[in-house]
């Protein structure tokens, strides 16, 4: 298997694009590498496909969704015309491209620019009717994260039970709210600041759900109670405390795969 690096590079060279002057953007959960000069991002699956094992559902929901976003006008991240999105799959690495977006990089836009931009984000979703699993993040997802951390020895046998069990008295008591397609991952650093406004990005973790998921995904990066506000007077309290919950859930599996990638035990 050659390296992502090097089936980004193929994947473009295959569509006749320039790959001599590759810029890496991003080495994470996934591999970001802009073909400069053409306006094209090769997004790779790299701890992501060693976690989840066939990151290919993952990817066909992103394309399908972000698709559907970008052809009704939302603010997001659209496939570049250079290159079909994919999924593709080269050199035993699976990938999604998209259009390079100028954007002012390390800065992100303040608490209420981000929410009102989720509202906006949430309405063009509210029309989607293509397949999504129900809070996969807190699910399907979370399932494989802890099993990847139960497997290697990051976390103990006991602890990962409990956690799944804290996990499924948490859903019980959400799973009655509407459920509309969601972002899934909706941080402010899966969102792009540029001359138009914010861009939203990354929707591999795209999913059904309440609004409350992302709202609740966002308010853990605000600062300023803005977004906090806004969720517990629509929601309320208990409602707010639970799916926060299920995140912090999912951010302690991750925590613990990323945190043993850094020391070099995966």
């Amino acid at each position: 298997m050659s390296s992502p690096l090097a089936a980004a590079l193929a994947l473009g060279a295959a569509h006749g694009l320039p790959v001599a002057e590759p810029v890496l953007l991003k080495d994470g959960s996934n591999l970001l590498v802009h073909l400069h000069p053409a306006p094209v991002v090769v997004r790779v699956a790299t701890f992501t496909a060693f976690i989840r094992g066939a990151p290919a559902p993952f990817l066909e929901r992103e394309v399908a969704l972000g698709s559907y976003l970008a052809e009704v006008g939302a603010a997001v991240v659209p496939w570049s015309g250079e290159l079909p999105p994919g999924p593709h799959h080269v050199s035993g690495w699976w990938m999604t491209a998209w259009q390079h977006v100028p954007h002012r990089v390390g800065v992100r836009p303040p608490a209420d620019q981000l929410l009102q931009s989720l509202v906006e984000l949430h309405g063009a979703l509210a029309g989607y009717a293509g397949e999504l699993p129900l809070l996969g993040p807190a699910t399907t997802d979370l399932d494989l994260a802890l099993a990847c951390c139960k497997q290697h020895g990051l976390l103990p046998a006991t602890q990962v039970e409990h956690m799944l069990g804290e996990r499924d008295a948490l859903l019980a008591s959400v799973r009655s709210l509407p459920a509309t397609a969601q972002h899934g991952d909706a941080h402010p650093g899966n969102v792009l600041l540029t001359e138009q406004g914010v861009v939203w990005n990354d929707f591999e973790d795209c999913c059904l759900g309440s609004p409350l998921w992302d709202l609740a995904t966002l308010a853990r990066h605000d600062q300023t109670g803005a977004v906090w506000a806004v969720a517990r007077d629509r929601f309320g309290g208990d409602l707010v405390d639970a799916m926060l919950g299920l995140r912090l859930l999912q951010v302690a599996a991750w925590t613990a795969l990323h945190g043993a990638r850094a020391a070099g035990r995966l």
